[in-house]
């Protein structure tokens, strides 16, 4: 019995050891292949600083900083679909990152992709992320709840009329303002999480009215464009641009924004 312990200790020892090992020379080799990536970008070979970026995602997985590397590499190279989707993958991990939008921006405007001037109402959705939007509407609703609370308490234990009046118009206005919050916050997560699915067109396109390749066309979409997609057919995705209108682009003209590098691609019914 001791033997076997002892046995089994030096084999879950050695486990440990070879784990160890192995995510110590994968760390370093992911760092080399960053390091070379940056690299290549500072001498302007960016094919290779992009497989670079790409190696690592597969590897590694990604980061906010791995897809910002990669983006301005696709910009460098002229890829504007590649860079605003890799831009807007960024921005789902690191939202308020003034680098990944300065340069999102900037693409976008060089390009003549920039979104026309909206009013406050439909620019709120965008100030925070949409789980940033619903923590807001969870701690206001936490607060309304304890102010509803508080009320009981207050008018259970609270005998003297001037300080339980005072105490009720605390707790009031402080009700309406948690309510106000919930009523601001939940919808601009709603919205957010309902563009969750959006898309990047990767190369000017042609929008079909059918998903077949003989089909006619219903207009063009530029390369950079955000599209919503609705339903696939075969190799056909049915979207809808920022403009309302609806067509047929073939899924190889399209990458999703939440399918990171790396992950495996889902597909819509």
């Amino acid at each position: 019995m001791r033997y076997t312990r002892h046995t089994l200790l030096k084999g879950f020892l050695a486990v440990a050891v070879t784990i160890s090992i192995a995510a110590t020379a994968l760390s370093g080799q992911s760092e080399d292949l960053f390091e070379q990536g940056n690299r290549s970008y500072t001498t302007g070979n960016f094919v290779k600083a992009v497989q670079h970026y790409l190696d690592i995602a597969y590897q590694q997985g990604v980061s906010a900083s791995l897809l910002y590397n990669l983006a301005n590499s696709y910009s460098a190279l002229g890829e504007t679909g590649e860079a605003i989707l890799t831009y807007e993958q960024a921005l789902r991990i690191n939202y308020h990152d003034r680098d990944i939008r300065t340069n999102l921006a900037g693409i976008r405007k060089q390009n003549g992709l920039y979104n026309e001037a909206q009013p406050l109402w439909q620019r709120l959705p965008y100030l925070l992320s949409p789980n940033q939007w619903m923590l807001v509407s969870g701690i206001s609703m936490l607060f309304y709840s304890l102010c509803l609370l508080t009320r009981g308490i207050v008018s259970i234990f609270t005998y003297a009329v001037r300080k339980k009046d005072l105490y009720f118009h605390i707790i009031r206005y402080t009700s309406v303002v948690a309510l106000l919050l919930v009523a601001l916050s939940l919808p601009a997560a709603v919205y957010g999480f309902r563009n969750w699915d959006d898309a990047v067109v990767l190369v000017d396109s042609r929008l079909q009215i059918s998903p077949f390749p003989e089909a006619a066309s219903a207009g063009t979409i530029r390369e950079g464009r955000i599209v919503r997609p609705v339903k696939r057919h075969n190799n056909y995705i049915l979207v809808t641009d920022h403009s309302g209108r609806k067509g047929w682009l073939n899924q190889q003209h399209v990458g999703f924004i939440k399918e990171l590098p790396g992950e495996v691609k889902e597909t819509i019914q």
